[in-house]
């Protein structure tokens, strides 16, 4: 066996470049989990499956590591307390978590308890959403900022909640918006808690550039903020006005993009403190990337920067353009929810197939006997028999069509079914041939570089793209996957991953790999003797909420692990997923419905002597068993 390290696995999978130093193999070859870089604490994830599993918690499970929430909230206040201290700026920072970036209830009260001490505040862009908000603030006392288009019900609430001792501040989107807030003030007699919205003209990059610009859906153009000074004055409401928002966009790539909005954004902070609106807060919104691929580049699933660059930069351009204005500097907030929570959660899951290399027909006696073949399946004989590094373009070439036309003779009524499977044997045979002499041969030949998606299987793992990771499917997202065990033996298998949802898009075709993205993923050969594990990393942003119920495939085991120096780990809760008859209400059929229905008809088959009462109370308990189960594959 060729040899083969840890750092090898590393390097293939690009581990250790997005892994942000919380995440690495052991020399078990298994991949381990830190509560903070570099933490020699460490939590090896095959062991804890395998202790989930004899609690018969199945996968897919999503495992939600606590600590690294607690560390990404710490890292990003840290970056920017040390860029204050560094740049002598004479305000605050404050981060607020949006909660649309993953609303789960234990994901936010571990925020806002681990963020407690940061000053930690929440985003809400909805109705829903504000009143999660109220349940957490409730004893905690902590801000809330409200964005996204408001109804009078909405901006009601506010106003009363602020009455009754919130800390809540409305953030005007539109004109008409702030026109309904001024009215309910009157009407209510109370005194809201205002932020504008501006809309930039710059723009961000990649998926979510649209979110900034002139034709960006939220936020008032520069016209409309004068228009809105202009109401507020005459409604004697200016002095409200504390906070003026910005956002660009979500996972901005380029740090010269944040510089560009953070210069605009300042000077219209600037020239509304001039006009007189008594601003006291800056927020910039979200936009702080996360390095999924590990290539530290401008690529829409990279950030060219680092988040201490991004506090450097935030600090020094607000600070600059404020001093040479002679303003004051605004306390500083930003919104970074994909930082923050995209590390923390792994969703591990088993894969279904093992290896069917042994099913397949065996045709090495042909090879003997080539006289029983036809022309073209002898040409590929011929060529699996003498290909070596100095025929390979050549030979590459003539197998591809050869197969070719193998095909059309097959069509035309030439080739029988089994002269046609021959040749795809000895064309599997050929391409793995090349493979072995091309994996020794530096650089790479260009035409050959693509040969090795002919080698690429099919593997079928136990999840749904739709619920789990959607944003696979429907931006082109790029995930880390990696085997969870067996990262010290060289992996011998070139797969696609493919969901066990009933639809073609259910397949990632896109990995993160040594130099970016590739469009295989190295496996192991599935003994059949174990259970091969792989994990989708880095998807503790939107993919938990964003969760598409297709082939009504619903919710995965959910667990919640801290570290614990003692026991190694600690679960400190365990969400089970959606059983069947959960998934079926969500689509309006009841679990007890159906059983009924059912019942009444077998009873009249028994009636009529067409199955036996036997089959009939056989198949009500698998019917009943199969509502209660989980709606993904066991055994």
């Amino acid at each position: 066996m060729e040899r083969w390290s840890i750092n090898d696995s590393a390097k293939i999978y690009n581990l250790n470049n997005w892994g942000a130093d919380l995440f690495s193999i052991n020399k078990k070859g298994n991949i381990c989990v830190h509560p903070s870089p570099n933490s020699k604490h460490s939590i090896e994830l095959k062991s804890l499956v395998d202790d989930l599993i004899k609690r018969k918690i199945k996968p897919p499970i999503l495992l939600r590591f606590m600590n690294i929430l607690e560390g990404r909230i710490a890292s990003i206040s840290r970056a920017f307390k040390n860029a204050i201290h560094e740049n002598n700026y004479p305000s605050k920072y404050q981060t607020f978590y949006p909660i649309k970036v993953n609303q789960q209830r234990q994901v936010v009260e571990a925020i806002t308890t681990f963020g407690k001490k940061y000053s930690i505040g929440l985003e809400v862009g909805s109705k829903p959403e504000l009143v999660a908000a109220i349940s957490l603030a409730t004893e905690s006392g902590l801000p809330i900022i409200c964005n996204g288009y408001k109804d009078t019900e909405y901006i009601e609430t506010i106003l009363y909640a602020n009455r009754v001792g919130y800390d809540i501040t409305i953030v005007v989107e539109k004109l008409f918006e702030l026109e309904k807030i001024i009215e309910l003030s009157e009407t209510t007699g109370i005194v809201p808690k205002l932020g504008i919205r501006v809309k930039l003209s710059s723009k961000g990059t990649g998926k979510w550039a649209t979110s900034g610009g002139e034709d960006a859906k939220f936020g008032l153009r520069i016209s409309e903020i004068i228009a809105a000074i202009d109401m507020l004055e005459k409604h004697n409401l200016l002095e409200s006005v504390k906070l003026l928002h910005f956002h660009i966009g979500s996972q901005i790539t380029k740090i010269d993009k944040i510089k560009n909005a953070l210069i605009e954004g300042t000077r219209i902070y600037v020239e509304m403190k001039k006009l007189g609106v008594n601003l006291e807060y800056l927020d910039i919104g979200g936009g702080l990337g996360v390095d999924y691929d590990g290539s530290k580049s401008s690529y829409f699933s990279s950030v060219n920067y680092s988040v201490e660059e991004y506090a450097n930069d935030v600090i020094y351009q607000i600070k600059n353009i404020c001093d040479d204005a002679g303003i004051d500097c605004p306390n500083i907030i930003s919104e970074s929810g994909r930082a923050t929570v995209a590390h923390y959660s792994v969703l591990v899951t088993n894969i279904l197939n093992t290896n069917t290399q042994n099913l397949m027909p065996d045709f090495e006696s042909i090879l003997t006997q080539p006289e029983k073949l036809s022309p073209t399946v002898t040409k590929l004989v011929d060529i699996y028999k003498s290909i070596d590094r100095h025929s390979l373009r050549e030979d590459y070439h003539d197998t591809i069509q050869l197969i070719q036309e193998a095909v059309s003779l097959f069509n035309l009524g030439y080739l029988n079914l089994n002269e046609r499977a021959i040749a795809e044997w000895v064309c599997s045979k050929i391409i793995r041939k090349i493979n072995s002499i091309v994996e020794k041969i530096r650089p790479i030949p260009e035409e050959l570089q693509n040969f090795q998606l002919s080698l690429r299987q099919t593997y079928f793992a136990n999840f749904s793209l739709f619920q789990s990771i959607p944003d696979s499917w429907a931006i082109d997202q790029l995930f880390p996957i990696v085997p969870i065990q067996r990262l010290h033996q060289k992996p011998d298998v070139i797969s696609s991953i493919a969901d066990i949802t009933c639809d073609s898009d259910g397949e990632i075709t896109s990995f993160v790999g040594e130099n970016g993205r590739t469009k295989f993923l190295p496996i192991h050969k599935i003994r059949a003797d174990e259970e091969y594990y792989i994990g989708f990393f880095l998807i503790g942003a939107y993919q938990e909420i964003l969760g598409d119920m297709h082939n009504l495939f619903g919710d995965t085991n959910a667990v919640h692990i801290t570290f614990n120096k003692k026991t190694n780990y600690k679960i400190d809760t365990v969400i089970n997923g959606d059983a069947t008859w959960e998934s079926l209400k969500y689509v309006q059929y009841d679990g007890n419905e159906i059983l009924k229905r059912v019942q009444n008809n077998l009873e009249q088959s028994v009636a009529l002597q067409k199955i036996s009462i036997e089959e009939s109370s056989h198949f009500l308990e698998l019917l009943d068993k199969t509502l209660q189960s989980y709606t993904y594959l066991g055994k």
